[in-house]
């Protein structure tokens, strides 16, 4: 039997490999680690509305109801070991937040249990995958370049935080549930007609019972150092543990999220 197990653990590190090496190989190998591109060509065309899977891995694509011009996209990866389509779940759907607030959902799927690798945390393969995902629905839907989020929970709220400073002048609002980390990289921003630099808005909360991810040691410093290096941060500590974010939280976060989509800032 214990061969049997490290044979098929074996198998299953073979197949991550070559998913990994496909989705590096469909973006070039000398991509940049944890840069978010851009497809060449947008659509004019958006999908049907409602929630729909992507081809292989990329994840799922929901599209709100009564459209035709080009709307915001809200990226969304899940938690260490979770899937996609855990936010369109039961009572927790983020499907109304779109229908109300006008705008996408993209959840891609992690190449592996979690987001990133290693530790501390590096980019791994995760970023390609995400990219892959966005030419999908950049592909499907017409989409606002200027109005892009990114957002997560736990170790997708980390990944998401970290593409989003990393990716400045691609994502315009990032929302982070439950953050740890931030993979090391350059930061950067959008620049305004007169050179300023525009940099993300940044929305994190966090349980100030979380005995998984301790608030003390990860969204408290988080949020400090950011605000630090010039960052609009809004932060909420709500009563409760790693997974009992309530309601008003979510809709705090989304309510937030629609405003900002709304006023183009």
């Amino acid at each position: 039997m214990a061969t049997n197990c490290l044979l098929r653990l074996r198998f299953e590190a073979i197949l991550i490999f070559i998913c990994c090496l496909s989705v590096a190989t469909s973006f070039g190998a000398t991509a940049e680690p944890g840069r978010i591109v851009f497809p060449a060509k947008p659509s004019t065309q958006t999908a049907s509305a409602g929630l729909q899977k992507l081809s292989g891995r990329n994840g799922l694509l929901y599209v709100p109801t009564g459209h035709a011009e080009p709307l915001p996209l809200l990226v969304l990866l899940h938690k260490a070991g979770g899937y996609a389509s855990e936010w369109f779940d039961g009572g927790t759907s983020y499907a109304p937040y779109a229908d109300k607030g006008r705008f996408i959902i993209l959840a891609p799927e992690s190449l592996g249990p979690s987001w990133g690798t290693g530790r501390p945390k590096n980019w791994g393969y995760d970023y390609l995958a995400i990219n892959r995902a966005l030419e999908e629905a950049f592909a499907r839907c017409a989409i606002d370049r200027n109005r892009l989020a990114i957002g997560g929970f736990s170790d997708g709220a980390s990944y998401a935080l970290s593409l989003g400073l990393a990716n400045g002048d691609v994502f315009s609002y990032v929302i982070a549930f439950s953050p740890s980390f931030i993979v090391r990289a350059q930061g950067r921003a959008k620049r305004s007609p007169t050179g300023t630099a525009i940099t993300p808005l940044v929305y994190i909360a966090h349980g100030v019972s979380d005995n998984v991810l301790p608030i003390a040691s990860t969204s408290r410093v988080i949020v400090a150092s950011l605000r630090k290096n010039g960052y609009h941060v809004e932060f909420r500590e709500f009563s409760g543990g790693h997974a009992s974010r309530p309601r008003q939280v979510t809709d705090q976060a989304m309510s937030w999220l629609t405003t900002a989509f709304h006023q183009r800032r």
